[in-house]
């Protein structure tokens, strides 16, 4: 018998029969006895336990991916291999189960048979596939954890604080810019690998750490090897020892420095873009879809007299009330409801004031498209739409102002001659005469209508002013026996004056008549009696407040205020006070030239006019006139009344027939030779070919073809270089200087004027240094 086989005869088992049977039988693991064909023979009762019944052969209950290993298997074992076999078997429950198995040859029943022990190791077995699964999924894991680090410049480190190791991840290498394979790193090397001036902020961040002080928490720059400079951010926490000693750190470095440059540019665009919406002088504003404010710059919040705080959450209702806000409202929901943009001219109330905004208003939507609120840009246009107003009052008065010029121009002519000829009559009538009285009449309606023309010429602004530089205070002392007359008995006149009045250059007569149109006018607004107040200020007016006006500098100025207790106007009456032939008197009672002459007057005169009144509270006009430092003008003797005479030849040049046979007429009995022209072209034949010296051209200034100023102009340049030029007209337009007419070479005569008056200005012309004494008069 071979040291592999025993005896286990009957007889040589007797002994040991009963110990054997509880081995086996008490056993957990499979004993069997297997012939050499694999066919079981003996099997101990854990083959009823674990397989339900015994099979005949250890191949029947194989799994059939083992079949193949298990014959090779058992083929080792009959050539005496003891290699263990691991396999599946299949249990009486229908489950696989894994057997480790190894075999002894021996001897049974006097013939070799194989002695199997089976254990069943499926627990062992299944732990071990799971560990396998673990270890590939932690496998796995570590890779896309690699991954995750290269792509999100994240990457590990790991620091024994007691070994003074730092261990780092490849992409912590990376980041540093190292090479992953050296694997060497150190404090000191990490500290050395920091940019100087960040060294600090890492060491006190870990310092902090170690302290217990919170997590470890570091923004630093790093510079590479290559002298590369990155920013990095690295967190981690520290663990600690049973006495508080912090023996490990671990954490995270992310490579940040595109995020930072990004952050760097954004901080940039959000600060261009903060200065743009501050800077502007346009309220910029955004709301949510209940119409509540989420932002608003400095310009709207400046607009509307609120702070941020009192603006944003909350909608136009809480800041304006229900009535103002709602039409405001009303564009945000249409806005919103039709996704585009619109463009609005929206009016709100603060505090008593209404301004008027242009507000253009859009949606603004989400990552889906979704509109979840609105954006808009206002601009105050409440100045703007005053100025627009001013201008078209401008306009409208300039319009109705030039037909007012051309009817003032014609009536001038027929005035000149009904008073010319109405003179020349009362001169040879007696103070007895019948006739007298008829023809004193037609001329007190001729001077009637002359202050009608001069009215419309005043309020056309093309009436040639005589200006004279006065003291107001002057003026309005005399005037007030006068306006005294004017108002009713129960009306309270009141005159005050500052003393230090600064001096004017205006006309006398057309300021007069200015006030007493104010004067009238409160007086009317009065008719149970009040008080009519007139006071005279130095003031300046500054580029702030004269920016909102029109045609109106800056500077001192000298300030009249004409005020009344009278009914007072409603602002639709305000608007409109100095329109042309606008009044609000009876039919018959006023012809609504009043106003507008004074407009007219204090618009040429370089001066500004404004109105102030509420109904039942009065009403106050304060005229600005232009301040100069020029003295008084010493008043002129009265004219002589007689007519002068004289020798000189006249070229009488005036398009309307009948002034020219008056005025011929007029000049040819004060003795002059006179030669009549019709037009311009008519009046430079007759100088060319008129071989006698003429010493003073009388024309008209407005004429077709060739005007007055071009006639003289023409004349001067060429055959009568000597000429002395008196212009007659009533209405100028832009043919002659509006101001600096009594400075300038020639001489200007308004229509309508009387024959006396002419004659007096043609011996200005050609006597300015004779006195009026020592005149030749008829």
């Amino acid at each position: 018998m071979s040291e592999q086989e025993h005896d286990l005869t009957p007889d040589g088992l007797r002994e040991k029969d009963e110990l054997l049977r509880l081995l086996t039988e008490t056993s957990r693991d499979l004993i069997g006895v297997l012939d050499l064909d694999g066919r079981i023979v003996y099997a101990s009762s854990a083959a009823e336990i674990l397989l339900g019944r015994t099979p005949n052969s250890v191949f029947e209950r194989m799994h059939p991916d083992d079949l193949e290993n298990g014959r090779r298997w058992w083929a080792q074992v009959l050539a005496g291999s003891h290699e263990i076999f691991t396999w599946r078997i299949s249990t009486a429950a229908g489950d696989w189960r894994w057997r480790e198995t190894w075999c002894e040859r021996v001897q049974y029943h006097g013939k070799p048979h194989i002695l199997a022990f089976c254990r069943d190791v499926t627990d062992a077995k299944q732990a071990e596939v799971e560990r396998e699964k673990t270890l590939r999924r932690l496998s796995e894991s570590l890779t896309k954890l690699a991954e995750a680090e290269e792509i999100a410049h994240v990457g590990y480190w790991e620091n024994d604080l007691e070994a003074d190791r730092i261990t780092w991840s490849d992409e912590t290498y990376r980041i540093l810019g190292m090479d992953p394979g050296e694997r060497r790193a150190t404090a000191a090397q990490f500290r050395d690998v920091i940019h100087p001036e960040d060294r600090q902020i890492q060491a006190e961040a870990s310092a902090r750490a170690k302290r217990g002080e919170g997590r470890y928490d570091a923004e630093y720059r790093v510079v590479r090897p290559n002298g590369e400079i990155r920013t990095i951010h690295s967190v981690g926490n520290t663990t600690f020892d049973e006495s508080g000693r912090p023996v490990r750190g671990f954490g995270v470095v992310q490579d940040i420095t595109e995020r930072k440059e990004t952050e760097r540019a954004l901080s940039e665009s959000h600060a261009l873009l903060k200065a743009i919406v501050d800077g502007t002088s346009d309220a910029i504003f955004v709301k949510d879809l209940a119409g509540r404010y989420l932002m608003i710059n400095a310009a709207g919040m400046q607009s509307i007299g609120m702070s941020e705080e009192e603006v944003l959450g909350k909608d136009d209702r809480e800041l304006f009330g229900t009535e103002a806000a709602g039409p405001v409202m009303e564009h945000d929901r249409r806005v919103m409801e039709s996704g585009e943009s619109q463009t609005f001219e929206e009016e709100l109330s603060m505090e008593g004031v209404t301004k008027t905004w242009l507000a253009t208003k859009g949606v603004y939507r989400d990552a889906n498209g979704q509109v979840i609120g609105l954006v808009g840009i206002s601009s105050d246009i409440t100045e703007m739409k005053r100025l627009m107003d001013q201008f078209r009052q401008a306009q409208k008065m300039e319009a109705v102002g030039r037909l007012a010029g051309g009817v003032a121009h014609d009536f001038n002519n027929l005035l000149t001659v009904i008073n010319s000829y109405s003179d020349m009559i009362l001169q040879n009538l007696s103070a007895d005469d019948p006739n007298r009285e008829l023809v004193t009449e037609i001329r007190f309606a001729g001077d009637r209508g002359a202050g009608l023309t001069r009215q419309l010429l005043a309020f056309s602004r093309n009436q040639v002013l005589q200006p004279q530089v006065v003291n107001l205070n002057t003026l309005l002392k005399e005037l007030k026996k006068l306006l005294r007359r004017l108002i009713a008995e129960d009306v309270e006149l009141a005159v005050r004056s500052e003393r230090a009045l600064g001096f004017v250059k205006v006309d006398p007569g057309q300021f007069e008549q200015a006030i007493i149109n104010l004067a009238i006018n409160a007086r009317d607004a009065m008719p149970s009696g009040g008080r009519l107040t007139l006071e005279t200020h130095n003031t300046e007016l500054t580029a702030e407040y004269t920016a909102r006006l029109q045609d109106v500098r800056p500077g001192s100025y000298v300030m009249i205020t004409v005020s009344d207790s009278g009914s007072g106007m409603d602002k639709a009456t305000i608007a409109r006070i100095f329109d042309p032939f606008f009044t609000t008197k009876e039919r018959g009672k006023g012809t609504g030239l009043g106003l507008a002459m004074v407009y007219g007057f204090v618009k040429q005169s370089g001066g500004h006019i404004e109105v102030e009144s509420e109904m039942g509270c009065g009403s106050k006009f304060r005229i600005y006139v232009p301040r100069i430092t020029e003295s008084a003008e010493v008043a002129r003797s009265p004219r002589d009344v007689k007519m002068p005479i004289g020798i000189e030849t006249v070229l009488l040049v005036e398009d309307e027939e009948t002034v020219r046979t008056l005025l011929r007429r007029v000049l040819e009995s004060s003795g002059y030779t006179v030669l009549s022209a019709r037009d311009g072209a008519d009046a430079v034949r007759i100088a060319r070919e008129y071989a006698g010296d003429i010493q003073i051209l009388v024309t008209d200034l407005v004429m077709p073809k060739m005007n007055g100023r071009q006639l003289a102009e023409q004349l001067l340049a060429t055959s009568r270089p000597e000429l002395s030029v008196l212009f007659m007209s009533g209405y100028t337009d832009e043919i002659l200087p509006r101001e600096g007419i009594q400075e300038s070479r020639v001489a200007f005569l308004q229509k309508p004027f009387n024959p006396i008056e002419l004659a007096h200005k043609i011996r200005e012309v050609l006597e300015p240094a004779v006195p009026l004494t020592q005149r030749n008069e008829s």
